[in-house]
C-alpha cells in the first residue's frame, strides 16, 4: 500500500520479479490516454508472451511496435514472426511506480472498486473492471484468488482444457461470462471470422477452420483448448458436434458428437491429411485408409465405429469415386487413379446443422487457400539475445504452397515436435540463463487469418513499420503455425483460360498458329486443376 492507496493482496508474494502481465481493453475502453499509457508498457527487444490462434500463449521478442494499429511484431523461439494485436500480448510488470490496474491502467483505488493483486502473476486489477467482477468477499478472504488470465493459462492445454481439480473448478466460473461484448463484433457473411480477431472466452485470436468449434446459440468460435468437455482431442476441420458454450448454457458446456457418413470420413480424412502433411494428393490405401485406421477411435464414428477394419477400405473407395464434385482422383491429372485429394481444399460440413443449400452455397463460395511462410535458417548461437535482433527480409518470404502442380507441392499446419507444454503460465519470472534453459518453448508457425470479404481492412502500405521483405499477407494479421489464408469469394474464377491462369492453374503451349485475320491462337494443355 503507498500514499494511502487501497491494494489488496490475497497471500503473501515470495517472488522477486513479477511476470508477465494482462494487457487488454484499456486503449478501446478509456481513450487516447489511456491507450498512450498502454503503448508505453512496450519496447523493442522485450520478452512477451502472444497467444495464439490455438489459444495458448508462446514465448516470444517484441521487433517493431506499430502504435497506430496497437500491435507488436513478434519474433518467436523458433524464429518464426507475426504481428501480435496488444489485446492478445501478456508483458512483464514494470519495476517501480504505483500499482495500476491492468484493465484500465488508472491508479485509483477505493471501494467498491478497489484493486485486487492476482496471487500468481502479482498484477493489479479493479474489482468492476476484471471479468467476471470480482465480489468484495474476495478481498475479506484469506484463500488464493488468480486473475483470469493466470486461470486460464493454467487450465487450457492441447486436446481440452482441464476437467478436474480447483484450477479446472475456477476456469468454469471464469466461462460463465466473456471479457467482451459479443454484439460489438463485426463478422463476415458467414459468421467465421471478425474484425475483432475475437474469440472463444478467453477473447483472444483463433483460426475457424483448425480446431474450434462453433456455439449452436451464440454463434461464436471456441478453442479446443479452452474447452473442458472434450471426450476425444479434436481433428482439424472437424465440425461434427453440437456445441453450447458455458454462457449460453448458463453452467458446464453441452457436446454431443453429430454422425457421420462414409464420404464426411473421408472429407474429413483428406482435409487433415493436407494439413499435416502440406500436399494435395494421397495414396487411398497407403495414406488415406492408414490415417483413418490409425485414428479411428478419435473419429467417434458411432454406429460406423462397428465396421471391421477389413470392410472400412472398400466403403471408403465407393465415396471417392461417387462423389466427383467433392473428390478429385489423379487420373485426372495424368496421376495414377488411386490417388485422390479434396477438389476444393475446405473442412466437411455437417448435415444436421445446415439446409443442404447453405452447404452448397459455403462450398461454392469459400475456398482455403494454404499458404507457407519460411522461417529463418537456425542460428548457431541459440541464445535470446541473438533472437532480438529486427528480423531479415530473408526470413519472411510467403510461398503459396497449394496443390498447384504434378509435383504435390505442400501446405498448411507444420507438425513441429516443439510445441508448446506442460505449465502454460511460469510462476516467477526466470532469469535470462534461466528462460533460456527451462523456458524455452517452441512455437507452431501460425496460420494466416482468412481475409473478411465482408469488411475492408485498411491498406497495409500505410503502416510505417512494415519491415523490408515483409510478405503484405504476414502483415496483414496474425500468423500462426501454418499460413492459411484467402477465402476465395467465387469459384467462377475458374472457368475461362484468363481465370484458369490466375488461380495459378499449370498448363502446357502445345501449338502457335496465325489465322486469316490475324489473330494469334494458342494450342493450351491444362493440368485440370487450380490453385487450392
Amino acid at each position: 500500500e503507498k500514499n494511502n492507496v487501497s491494494v489488496h493482496h490475497k497471500a503473501p508474494s515470495h517472488r522477486q520479479v513479477k511476470i508477465p502481465s494482462t494487457l487488454a481493453k484499456a486503449s478501446s475502453k478509456n481513450g487516447p490516454h489511456s491507450a498512450a499509457k498502454l503503448a508505453s508498457r512496450f519496447e523493442e527487444g522485450q520478452d512477451v508472451l502472444a497467444r495464439w490462434s490455438d489459444g495458448l500463449f508462446y514465448l516470444g521478442t517484441i521487433a517493431k511496435i506499430n502504435k497506430h494499429k496497437h500491435r507488436c511484431f513478434v519474433v518467436f523461439e523458433d524464429r518464426s514472426k507475426s504481428w501480435v494485436l496488444w489485446k492478445d500480448i501478456q508483458t512483464g510488470a514494470s519495476g517501480g511506480g504505483e500499482m495500476v490496474c491492468s484493465i484500465c491502467q488508472e491508479e485509483s483505488s477505493e471501494a467498491p472498486n478497489e484493486i485486487v493483486i492476482c496471487d500468481k502473476c502479482g498484477q493489479g486489477y479493479h474489482q468492476l473492471c476484471h471479468t467476471p467482477t470480482i465480489d468484495s468477499d474476495v478481498i475479506a478472504s484469506d484463500d488464493k484468488w488468480l486473475c483470469r488470465q493466470c486461470v486460464f493459462a493454467t487450465t487450457t492445454k492441447r486436446g481440452g482444457a482441464l476437467k478436474k481439480g480447483p484450477n479446472a473448478k475456477a476456469l468454469q466460473e471464469m466461462k460463465q461470462s466473456l471479457p467482451y461484448s459479443l454484439e460489438d463484433l463485426v463478422w463476415d457473411q458467414g459468421h467465421k471470422t471478425n474484425i475483432q480477431q475475437c474469440y472463444c472466452y478467453c477473447g483472444g485470436p483463433g483460426d475457424w477452420y483448425l480446431k474450434m468449434l462453433q456455439c449452436s446459440r451464440c454463434k461464436q468460435w471456441f478453442h479446443e483448448a479452452c474447452i473442458q468437455c472434450f471426450q476425444k482431442p479434436m481433428l482439424f476441420g472437424d465440425r461434427f458436434y453440437l456445441f453450447i458454450c458455458s454462457v449460453c448454457n448458463s453452467g458446464p458446456e453441452y457436446l454431443k458428437r453429430l454422425p457421420l457418413q462414409w464420404v464426411d470420413v473421408a472429407h474429413l480424412s483428406l482435409y487433415n491429411l493436407s494439413v499435416i502433411h502440406k500436399k494435395k494428393y494421397f495414396d487411398s490405401e497407403l495414406e488415406l485408409m492408414a490415417y483413418i485406421n490409425e485414428n479411428w477411435d478419435r473419429l467417434q464414428l458411432g454406429d460406423l465405429g462397428d465396421t471391421p477394419k477389413s470392410e472400412r477400405y472398400e466403403s471408403i473407395l465407393e465415396a471417392l469415386n461417387s462423389n466427383h464434385t467433392m473428390f478429385m482422383s489423379g487420373k485426372e491429372i495424368k496421376k495414377k487413379k488411386h490417388l485422390f485429394g479434396l477438389r476444393i481444399r475446405f473442412p466437411p460440413a455437417p448435415r444436421n446443422t445446415d439446409s443442404r443449400a447453405e452447404r452448397e452455397a459455403e462450398k461454392a463460395s469459400h475456398e482455403i487457400k494454404i499458404k507457407g511462410r519460411k522461417s529463418s535458417k537456425p542460428i548457431p548461437d541459440p541464445s535470446i539475445k541473438a533472437d532480438k535482433s529486427a528480423p531479415s527480409s530473408s526470413t519472411s518470404d510467403v510461398e503459396s504452397i497449394g496443390a498447384t502442380s504434378t509435383a504435390e507441392t505442400t501446405s498448411s499446419v507444420s507438425m513441429q515436435s516443439r510445441t508448446r507444454t506442460g505449465c502454460l503460465w511460469p510462476i516467477t519470472q526466470p532469469s535470462q540463463k534461466g528462460r533460456r534453459q527451462g523456458r524455452r518453448r517452441g512455437r507452431p508457425r501460425r496460420a494466416l487469418q482468412p481475409p473478411n470479404p465482408e469488411v475492408l481492412r485498411e491498406p497495409e502500405t500505410a503502416v510505417p513499420c512494415q519491415l523490408p521483405g515483409l510478405h503484405t499477407d504476414i502483415v496483414h494479421s496474425l500468423d500462426q503455425d501454418s499460413q492459411l489464408s484467402h477465402l476465395k469469394s467465387s469459384i467462377t474464377s475458374y472457368f475461362g483460360a484468363a481465370g484458369r491462369m490466375a488461380c495459378g492453374e499449370k498448363y502446357r503451349v502445345l501449338a502457335r498458329r496465325v489465322t486469316l485475320d490475324g489473330k494469334v491462337q494458342y494450342l493450351v494443355e491444362w493440368e485440370g486443376v487450380t490453385a487450392s
